[in-house]
Order: structure tokens, then C-alpha cells, then sequence
């Protein structure tokens, strides 16, 4: 047997896998949201150093399109100056570790003061703690969606991504931002703060412990290098961490076929982006 056949064989057995774990894990039901200020354009704000910039120096183009926001953005001021629509969470490490999920809830509570979507992990509905914090905010409407990583042949993968049952391997909020962003009545979805320029800043100190610097919009003066904790909280191995840079970047492309099947756009407006999947656009000021 050759390679392609070799190929086909994977992807076929990939496919059985993502099945089974759709199955065991995949909630069948995930409601969307239907009314948007802007139901063509979608601006996703990834957490990237670059969103400062461009939220400044481009105020219009922001202030024309839905809004979505994602991890911690609501401790920024940022937040309650572009009020977004939309907001996602995905860090595996908000249902891990207790102090991560009680400031962005508490936060997240205190500060909405108008109508937000926001969109959780099927998993948190395993822990219950987070729950009231939101409760007592009637502005914040929960919206449910599946993590479950999804592989195999691409036919395969639009399907299962349309029924909302599964993303690409996400290894980072923006893949099911996007995923989601898809899923919803946007013909164009733009990207903002999605730097994704890690490789850079990784580092390995005489005593073999990798460290990188990973830099936000809202810390990026005050962030230091660290180690990259994984979901049992051990530190993070540069093998490991390449093969997630290895994932999320091959996942983006799976997006993009997804996108283009839909005859959709994803476009990336964020200067020095490290993601070679999407079409890219530079933003000009107008006079």
C-alpha cells in the first residue's frame, strides 16, 4: 500500500475516533444566538499584544462590526469601552484552577451591563461553582458549546463543525472562536490581536525548564516569562509545546477549507501575525 492509501486509512480511522468521542462527550442540542447589531461582519479580539494598536488606531472599523471577545478581556477597560456582543471562554485551566475561574466569573458579573452571549465549554457544566456568580446578572445569556476535537477526512470534519458537535484540536481560544463564529450568519469574520508570535519568546534556562513569554493586550508591560502549565498543572516540555503550536496552526487551515466551503471569509487584520492560513488585510486610515 502507498502513501495516499496509507493517508486514506489514517484519516479514516481518524474519523471513526472523532465519532466515538462525539458520542461520549458531545452535548447533541448547543442553542446560538439569532440577533446581532451587525449579522454580515464579525470582529473576533483575540488577546494577541497587537489589539491595542489596532483598537486605537482604527476605532471606525471596530465600531462597525459584532464584537467577540475572549478569555480574560473583561479585566481589561477595554471591555467595557467596546461592550461586545459575543464572549468566549476556553482555557481547560478556568475549570482546573479555582482563582482563574472566580475573578473572570466575578469580573465578568460586575462589569456587563448590557446583553452579552456568552459561550462556555460543554465540560464546565461538570462544575457547578461558577454558576451563581452569573446568575444574578439577567444581561448575560449562557450559550453552550462542544469542545470535542474532530479529525479526519475535511467532508467529514464540515459536517460534524456545521452540527456544532465538534471543533478542530482546540489548543487555544481563537480556534473555537472561529469555529463558532462560523456557525453563526457572518459572511466575513475578521481577526484582531491574533499575534500567535510564541516561538520568539520560548526559552530554555540551564536547568532544562522551558519558559515563554506569553504576552496580552491587557499585560503585555507587566507579563514575565513562565512555564507553560499543563492541564495536570505539571509544566509543559518544549516537544510538548511545539506539537500544540504544531496543532493550532494546522487547525487553522482545516478552518479555512471549512470557511471557504461555506463561501465564507476569514480575514486577518493583525499585523506580524504568525498565522499563514488566512487571507490577510492591512488596515489603512482614512483621510
Amino acid at each position: 500500500m502507498g502513501e495516499k492509501g496509507l493517508k486514506w486509512l489514517e484519516q479514516l480511522w481518524q474519523c471513526f475516533l472523532s465519532v466515538v468521542k462525539v458520542l461520549l462527550q458531545s452535548k447533541w442540542n448547543t442553542r446560538l444566538p439569532s440577533s446581532f447589531s451587525n449579522a454580515d461582519e464579525l470582529l473576533i479580539l483575540a488577546n494577541g499584544p497587537s489589539l491595542n494598536h489596532t483598537v486605537q488606531e482604527f476605532p471606525e472599523f471596530v465600531k462597525e462590526k459584532t464584537l467577540l471577545a475572549v478569555n480574560f478581556c473583561v479585566t481589561s477597560p477595554m471591555f467595557e469601552q467596546l461592550r461586545p456582543e459575543l464572549y468566549l471562554i476556553a482555557d481547560p485551566l478556568f475549570w482546573i484552577v479555582p482563582e482563574k475561574r472566580v475573578q473572570l466569573f466575578q469580573t465578568l458579573a460586575e462589569k456587563t451591563t448590557w446583553p452579552i452571549n456568552l459561550f462556555i465549554p460543554a465540560r464546565a457544566l461538570k462544575n457547578k461553582d461558577w454558576q451563581p456568580m452569573l446568575a444574578g446578572n439577567p444581561n448575560i445569556n449562557l450559550c453552550i458549546y462542544n469542545t470535542t476535537p474532530i479529525e479526519g477526512f475535511q467532508g467529514f470534519c464540515n459536517w460534524v463543525f456545521r452540527k456544532g458537535w465538534g471543533v478542530p484540536r482546540p489548543h487555544n481560544v481563537l480556534i473555537p472562536s472561529i469555529a463558532i463564529g462560523l456557525r453563526l450568519p457572518f459572511k466575513k469574520i475578521y481577526l484582531a490581536g491574533a499575534d500567535h508570535s510564541w516561538l520568539p519568546e520560548i526559552t530554555v534556562t540551564d536547568e532544562n525548564v522551558v519558559l515563554m513569554h506569553q504576552k496580552h493586550f491587557y499585560d503585555q508591560n507587566k507579563s514575565q516569562a513562565a512555564t507553560v502549565k499543563q492541564e495536570n498543572l505539571n509544566s509543559a516540555r518544549l516537544y510538548v509545546i511545539l506539537y500544540h503550536m504544531h496543532v493550532a496552526f494546522k487547525s487553522y487551515f482545516i478552518l479555512e477549507a471549512y470557511a471557504r466551503k461555506l463561501g465564507k471569509e476569514v480575514i486577518n487584520i493583525t499585523p506580524g501575525s504568525y498565522i499563514d492560513a488566512f487571507k490577510r488585510m492591512k488596515l489603512r486610515k482614512t483621510e
